[in-house]
């Protein structure tokens, strides 16, 4: 309903926050459809239940800026797939075989991914897989524009295959944010290749060693946009903010 889109849009609208927060708004109707969402970083893939994994359809939805998309073709050419763009560019992009719309530019990827889910949420492809318009590359080095987000022995294919193993999300967590400080930490094998103990598992399988420390940029979106502990028990939680540290 309209009423739920703007409960659910707004707020993101106009706080710049992180993915790896917001993005956990659009569980708040999840439980009523059965509709699964998982997001690492600014990559992950939600599905929904349904049977004939024969035929099952799959759409890539990107949060456009002004990234180059030729690498989007191959990927439009393979049966059961849709690729959608939601730019916030200056110019809408024109990608042969692919829809594009364009998005004010506000509340970064993670607005752009709420967005495609509640406007189709009862119209949902059977796998949805969101990213960042940047060619999907191993690594994620801080001040590079041209960083694709994935972590190391992970490909974009691996995101595309539906339901793996049974599970109804696909996803690898690659950043930790800690609250109300907005410390960070990252996932080794995404500014590292090659470490023997990285894996494809949703978290590091050696623990706190597959992590580094935390640390703190002061020019952070996190710090741009407010208090991020108030927003995440108002907007998130839908609780009483009880001044407690948060790490997620």
């Amino acid at each position: 309903s309209s009423a739920f889109r703007t409960q659910v849009l707004e707020p993101f609208k106009v706080l710049d926050v992180g993915s790896v927060v917001t993005i956990a708004a659009a569980m708040v109707k999840s439980s009523s459809s059965m509709h699964r969402l998982a997001l690492a970083l600014s990559l992950g893939s939600l599905g929904k239940c349904t049977a004939g994994a024969e035929s099952l359809k799959t759409e890539i939805v990107l949060a456009h800026h002004a990234e180059d998309l030729s690498w989007v073709s191959q990927y439009i050419a393979k049966d059961n797939v849709k690729v959608s763009i939601y730019s916030k560019g200056e110019k809408l992009p024109v990608v042969e075989g692919a829809s594009a719309m364009p998005l004010p530019n506000v509340g970064r990827e993670s607005h752009s991914f709420l967005h495609h889910i509640v406007q189709n949420f009862d119209e949902l492809a059977d796998w949805t897989v969101f990213s960042q318009a940047t060619a999907p590359s191993w690594g994620y080095l801080v001040g590079n524009s041209n960083n694709g987000h994935l972590n190391d022995k992970m490909s974009f294919d691996d995101y595309l295959q539906p339901f793996p193993s049974g599970h109804d999300s696909m996803f690898v967590m690659t950043a930790a944010s800690r609250f109300p400080e907005a410390a960070q930490a990252t996932r080794l094998g995404i500014v590292k290749q090659g470490l023997p103990e990285e894996s494809s598992h949703i978290c590091p399988e050696v623990g706190a060693d597959g992590w580094t420390d935390w640390w703190f940029s002061p020019n952070h979106p996190h710090l741009r946009s407010g208090n991020m502990l108030e927003f995440y028990h108002k907007y998130i939680a839908l609780d009483e903010n009880d001044g407690k540290p948060l790490t997620l």
